[in-house]
């Protein structure tokens, strides 16, 4: 049997009564080890008021607007009316399910200090076979610890309580993904990428593009590249997008980039039929090495577009 395309998964998410099912409160914690992440979850207790706020949270976010869907790719940039999707499979993810569907196996949190320097926080819904999850990073403003910096009160009994003298947990109301049926359905781009390692993922393809640039022979100081990438996340995208599209691969398209940047006066440094990589280029470079300078053919003005989908002709 195929699997159902995230159009058709998303539909069917949107066709459930999740108020009507059953939530469960997972911290996640986060080890690494050689570039590898590991994960554990800790159960929370949690009353029936903050389970059904959990669930109205998720209804809202996922059930309460229409969604463009566009599949993951590390050039996207986020939208609030655009899910990116990508197959679990592809994610640290299944580690975490793993240890989720252990279940009672699992620890449950009895004392506070086990809520603090937790890596995320995973909300499961179920109801019979289906479950459905959301997944939080935790960030500066709801880890515990620092809760207190927000110089945040409560009045309890009659009196304003300061919050160093209690233990809070808070919890934001969107989540940076979800994942239901093999399908992970990407709200925050950049959370999503932190928390599920891609950033080590990402290294090694710049990585492998600047071993590619390498042994082409087309370029000198190379080296230079290498320093401007950097562990920038920005920059390690692009070098991902770089490779996924393989232009650089194609035979003639160095070629052509030079006799183009020529043509167009860019600043783009050639000699002896090689790019000389220059600090104060390395930006441009990279983008003409994912084509992304684009000129319009309606008032012939020339862009620099990172996201960019070819365009079928009409039969």
């Amino acid at each position: 049997m195929s699997k159902p395309s995230p159009k058709a998964v998303l539909k069917t998410i949107k066709g459930y009564e999740l108020d009507k099912w059953t939530a469960t409160f997972w911290l996640v914690k986060r080890s690494m080890a050689n570039r590898e992440a590991r994960y554990t979850v800790l159960r929370v207790n949690t009353d029936a008021k903050l389970q059904k706020r959990l669930k109205g949270y998720i209804t809202s976010q996922l059930q309460g607007k229409d969604f463009h869907l566009a599949e993951y790719d590390y050039s996207n940039a986020d939208g609030d009316d655009t899910l990116f999707t990508i197959a679990a499979d592809a994610t640290d993810f299944p580690q975490v399910e793993k240890e989720i569907n252990a279940g009672f196996n699992n620890a449950i949190a009895k004392d506070y200090a086990e809520l603090l320097n937790s890596w995320a926080y995973v909300i499961q819904i179920e109801q019979g076979n289906e479950k459905l999850f959301a997944w939080r990073k935790i960030s500066t403003l709801t880890q515990p610890k620092k809760v207190e910096s927000r110089r945040a009160t409560f009045f309890v009994e009659h009196k304003l309580i300061d919050v160093e003298d209690k233990e809070v947990f808070l919890i934001d109301p969107r989540f940076d993904f979800f994942v239901h049926d093999g399908t992970v359905f990407i709200a925050n781009k950049r959370e999503f990428e932190t928390s599920m390692n891609f950033r080590e993922g990402m290294k090694a393809k710049a990585a492998e593009v600047i071993q590619n640039f390498t042994d082409s022979g087309h370029f000198r100081h190379v080296d230079l590249i290498q320093k401007y990438v950097g562990d920038n996340l920005h920059h390690l995208r692009k070098m991902a997008s770089i490779l996924k599209a393989g232009y650089y691969q194609q035979p003639d398209y160095i070629q052509r980039l030079i006799e183009v940047s020529k043509e167009e006066g860019w600043a783009l440094k050639v000699e002896n039929g090689q790019i000389v990589v220059e600090e104060d280029s390395i930006e441009l470079l990279l983008k003409l090495l994912n084509n992304d300078r684009l000129r319009s053919p309606i008032n012939n003005e020339t862009f620099d577009a990172a996201a960019k989908a070819p365009v079928k002709k009409s039969s």
